[in-house]
């Protein structure tokens, strides 16, 4: 009896430190992204979203979301493409 609670316990730790961890990593939708000064938005093909926001820090999900590092204070952003426009465009905090 005594091992069937600790293993409850262990799972309810578990939980609460996944919701935890969730939460610090959640991420916003956006229509847009300010980049230096030039608006990039939902729509824009892939070849002028690079035009106005440069080559992205990283690509993911082979090559369908590109990542944008402005930390610190901005924030990272996640643009996914589909057919080659922008379909999505997420932010986290630092």
């Amino acid at each position: 009896m005594q091992k069937n609670g600790l293993v409850l316990s262990l799972l309810i730790a578990s939980v609460i430190l996944i919701g935890i961890s969730g939460s610090v990593y959640a991420l916003d939708d956006v229509s847009t992204m300010n980049c230096d000064g030039t608006i990039a938005e939902i729509g824009d093909q892939q070849f002028a979203f690079q035009q106005k926001c440069g080559s992205p820090t990283a690509k993911e999900e082979n090559g369908q979301v590109w990542v944008y590092d402005y930390r610190p204070g901005g924030g990272v952003y996640y643009v996914t493409f589909t057919e080659g426009a922008v379909e999505r465009i997420q932010v986290g905090g630092d």
